[in-house]
């Protein structure tokens, strides 16, 4: 086809045909123009397709996550509310109060199991690769986009009370002897339980552990005259108490991304 084009624009010079040459020329280079912008044009809905693909991809990735960010969430909601309840139970005996429970070895197990903590964490891996690479604004839904942005923007697993330094933990394992502490620790300790691509902790519901009476009841009382627990153990309520309402705020708002994402997904 080149020489074919180059045989006739020779032709043409030869005869000194210069006004039928210059309509050839410029019938060339309208021809190469529409050549380079159909190209163009197939180039662009080739990459169309391939981010069309890519943002589907993405669509379904961030609803697994999401997914999993709820049993995260889910979990350490219900590790908070057990803490909670164990520090509800110990500040009876540290306080001296009615409703505390009689039995010193119970004590000594809501005492433990109080001062006991998980390190949070987010399903974000997802939006991280997101905005790492640039490529959030492959994201076409505005309002999917928006939501994503507002939410993992929080980051709950790295501020507000998810982070406050537990003083109770340090001072509490700091004076409980440390026999009672492991048997504690080997009865009461953290499960696991497996959820999609996690391992989950919780605390058991129930558990006791065999101690001598006598030895549980001195060491209840000797805990239970330190100021410095009792007020680390007041501060612990009251964080998580704060984290409790964090976290059904956020557990709202992720429910809302869901939701948006399930609409895409179709799903």
């Amino acid at each position: 086809m080149i020489k074919f084009f180059r045989h006739i624009r020779k032709s043409l010079l030869s005869e000194d045909k210069t006004g039928k040459y210059l309509k050839y020329a410029l019938g060339e280079i309208v021809l190469v123009m529409i050549g380079i912008l159909l190209a163009l044009q197939v180039n662009n809905w080739n990459q169309n397709r391939l981010n069309q693909n890519l943002e589907f991809q993405y669509y379904e990735r961030l609803l697994d996550d999401v997914r999993e960010e709820r049993l995260i969430l889910e979990a350490t909601f219900n590790y908070s509310k057990q803490v909670t309840k164990h520090a509800k139970n110990a500040i009876a005996v540290f306080e001296n109060s009615v409703d505390a429970n009689p039995d010193p070895v119970a004590n000594l197990i809501d005492m433990y199991q109080a001062s006991q903590w998980i390190d949070p964490y987010s399903a974000s891996s997802t939006y991280k690769e997101l905005i790492a690479s640039g490529q959030i604004n492959l994201i076409q839904n505005d309002s999917l986009k928006t939501a994503l942005i507002r939410y993992y923007d929080i980051n709950w697993s790295e501020s507000g009370v998810a982070k406050l330094e537990n003083t109770y933990r340090k001072n509490l394992r700091g004076k409980m002897p440390d026999d009672i502490q492991s048997k504690i620790r080997l009865v009461c300790g953290d499960t696991y339980v497996k959820t999609r691509n996690s391992y989950l902790p919780k605390l058991p519901d129930d558990c006791s552990i065999d101690l001598d009476y006598v030895l549980a009841k001195s060491v209840v009382e000797e805990l239970s005259q330190d100021e410095s627990l009792i007020n680390d153990l007041r501060y612990l309520i009251g964080n998580e108490a704060g984290k409790l309402n964090d976290l059904t705020a956020t557990k709202i708002q992720l429910e809302s991304l869901i939701v948006i994402l399930k609409n895409i997904n179709n799903d």
